[in-house]
């Protein structure tokens, strides 16, 4: 076989980096030629696509300047199996005959050959079903999940499609070799999908060469395909697509060609292809550890800057000044570590620095940036407010604001503009409208909603072990988990809002009388996908000075919880401020807690401008002060005790201000509801 060999693919950059890893010569036709293929390349031709009529010019260039014989095709045939025909015309062929290929893609063939083998699969139709009942609709001919979409009887679809049933199991894939009659697997893998629109629902994002399944799940579909694979007589690299769910496996779709999949193998994998196509599998020993690949797509237009630095394991790179539309690939990412978690850390972090380069957030203030000169402000005079600061073996920096040292109520007052994540200001006075706790808390921001909700709200659940802790602050606001295969925010709250902030580092704070474990401290880097070294975490006793003024500097909070609580929109809510007497600390946990809520219940007054109806604002104000709960009429410590101390049975309408004005702003027309009740404030502080 002559040293040069010729792909031809969507992207080439694949198989022209294996060909040369195989020490051959490779000559590429593909759409992007990217970067790192026209390393990889001898030679490179970009086509608009694979059609016949961009193909055969640039075939007949590489035939007419050079000696090859032999050809690799990747993706991309699936939409013009006549190309593949002329180049099976042409040359020969390394992989499976076009008619193999053709014969693969022909769904009522395929499925009715996995019939009579007796293999299971999702229920197919070929024709529009009368109802929804979870169907998907699919392209007859295509890739990557590309034209994939639900299913609904209205809809208009195009004549060549097909209908499957939806299956709510884990993706996988196996990957494979064959010489037309037996097959050697190379290994089973996870894969996941992304939803770039509601017509591009599931397309793949991603491939991890992990998985749960059991060795007797990895047999079945290994006799599956010792069944299929002389059927076609499929050669070289091929794998199979299918859904685990739970103990029962069903086949979606058979790749005839080297996919994704094969990067994750540093198993001389092209050598491989070649010789099986040859009639010969040959066997090598897999490497250790685990290797992911992600696609990195496009959430809105992109421009690629001029001489941007690539960050390492980037690959498939366009060029510089190159407009990438959205939902297109801006790139793909590889990585190798030895612990599949450790993978998908690396990729998904990887993944979110790419796209604060390339999509930088529009109209939305940063509650992460804004916040980081006052964690400075606390760093710099830790001795003056009387706190400690301490690096963790992993670079993450702790704040003790009360547990070993004394901290203070100034130290309370800047962990509180921290929780709002620099979108307020919080001051500490004396005022008199409590009979006998002049000293109060006072807070106001221009954003109530982002402050107070995205940012403030203690709503990050954590736990490790017998450590269990709720976080607030900015840090919640960048915070994402990995859900059916896609991103999305760890608490449900940030979809309402529409929110999600991006920043090289970010700050937490929790309320707890210990320094959290190690291990939620590595969760909570890898969720904001930053590196440790980046993390701050402010630890804030309840019995502390430090810990009870930021959390009665939650008085304003409490009032927008609940409004979301009362379905108020919260669009409607433009402006806000607050006020509640600070509490005497107590060194007892319940009663500590106890007198922080009561500060609030009791004597804390809010006051929120509205836009939208007189009707509405007014509905506001008298479903908002905290006399309007069942649990309303005794010190919060006794309410938790009645309870069993579970949180959860206390009426979650009792958590709100005492007082509360509500201005309708397009009218100009305030509303008031509600009263402090000294009687009881004087009997939760002990006076």
């Amino acid at each position: 076989m002559s040293i040069y060999i010729l792909i031809v693919a969507s992207s080439g950059r694949m198989l022209a980096q294996a060909a040369k890893n195989a020490g051959l010569k490779p000559l590429v036709i593909d759409l992007f030629a990217d970067l790192d293929t026209q390393c990889y390349a001898e030679a490179i031709k970009q086509i608009p696509s694979l059609a016949e009529m961009h193909l055969i010019p640039a075939l007949d260039y590489f035939i007419g300047h050079y000696a090859i014989g032999h050809v690799i095709y990747g993706s991309g045939f699936e939409y013009y199996p006549e190309s593949l025909h002329y180049l099976g015309s042409r040359l020969l062929v390394l992989g499976n005959l076009p008619d193999t290929f053709v014969k693969l893609h022909d769904k009522s063939l395929f499925f009715s050959l996995l019939d009579k083998l007796n293999i299971p699969y999702p229920e197919v139709c070929f024709y529009a079903p009368d109802c929804a009942d979870n169907w998907l609709v699919k392209p007859m001919q295509g890739q990557g999940g590309l034209g994939i979409k639900r299913y609904y009887p209205n809809d208009r679809v195009e004549s060549a499609v097909y209908w499957q049933k939806y299956r709510a199991g884990t993706q996988h894939s196996v990957l494979f070799l064959a010489d037309g009659l037996y097959l050697q697997i190379i290994g089973f893998n996870r894969q996941w999908t992304a939803s770039l629109g509601e017509t591009q629902e599931f397309i793949f994002s991603g491939i991890i060469n992990s998985c749960d399944l059991l060795s007797e799940q990895k047999e079945r579909i290994t006799n599956w395909l010792k069944k299929i694979v002389p059927v076609f007589a499929l050669k070289g690299l091929n794998s199979l697509d299918f859904i685990q769910e739970g103990d029962k496996s069903f086949v979606l779709e058979i790749n005839p060609r080297p996919s994704a999949s094969m990067q994750l193998y540093d198993a001389d994998l092209l050598n491989r292809h070649i010789k099986a196509c040859q009639g010969e599998l040959t066997d090598y020993r897999l490497h250790d550890g685990y290797t992911g690949y992600l696609i990195v797509y496009a959430e809105q237009d992109v421009l690629i800057p001029e001489t941007f630095n690539w960050p390492e394991g980037c690959m498939d790179l366009p060029e510089s000044g190159a407009l990438i539309r959205t939902g297109q690939p801006i790139c793909s990412i590889i990585a190798h570590q030895k612990r599949a978690q450790s993978v998908m850390n690396e990729l998904l972090i990887k993944q979110h620095n790419l796209k604060k380069v390339f999509i930088p957030m529009e109209y939305k203030a940063s509650v992460n940036k804004l916040t980081q000169p006052l964690v400075r402000q606390l760093i710099d005079n830790a001795d003056k407010l009387r706190i400690s600061i301490q690096t963790l073996e992993n670079g993450c920096t702790i704040i003790d604001a009360g547990i070993k040292v004394p901290g203070g109520l100034e130290a309370g007052r800047i962990i509180a503009e921290i929780c709002l994540g620099g979108m307020g200001t919080v001051t500490i006075n004396h005022s008199n409208y409590t009979d006998n706790w002049p000293l109060s808390v006072n807070v106001h921001t221009g954003n109530p909603v982002l402050g107070c909700l995205g940012s403030q709200y203690a709503g990050w659940s954590l736990s490790h072990e017998k450590y269990y802790a709720l976080g607030s602050g900015p840090a919640r606001a960048m915070a994402t988990k990995l859900k059916d295969g896609k991103q999305e925010p760890v608490e449900e709250l940030y979809k309402e809002l529409g929110y999600q902030d991006v920043s090289d580092a970010t700050v937490l704070v929790i309320e707890n009388d210990a320094i959290p474990p190690l291990a939620i401290v590595e969760k909570v880097a890898a969720a904001c996908k930053v590196d440790p070294s980046q993390l701050t975490i402010i630890v804030t006793p309840t019995s502390s000075l430090a810990g009870g003024v930021q959390v009665v500097a939650r008085v304003l909070e409490v009032a927008m919880h609940k409004a979301h609580a009362l379905h108020f929109p919260l669009e409607n809510i433009v402006d806000g401020s607050g006020s509640a007497p600070i509490c005497p600390p107590h060194p007892n946990f319940v009663k500590a807690m106890g007198r922080t809520n009561d500060a609030i219940l009791f004597a804390g007054q809010v006051h929120l401008f509205v836009k939208g109806s007189d009707e509405a604002a007014e509905k506001l104000t008298r479903e908002l002060p905290s006399s309007t709960s069942k649990d309303y009429g005794k010190p919060f410590a006794e309410i938790f005790k009645q309870y069993e101390y579970d949180f959860f049975k206390i009426d979650a309408m009792l958590f709100s201000p005492a007082s509360v004005i509500v201005t309708a702003v397009d009218s100009g027309k305030s509303f008031r509801a509600g009263q402090l009740d000294n009687a009881l404030l004087d009997q939760s502080f002990g006076a």
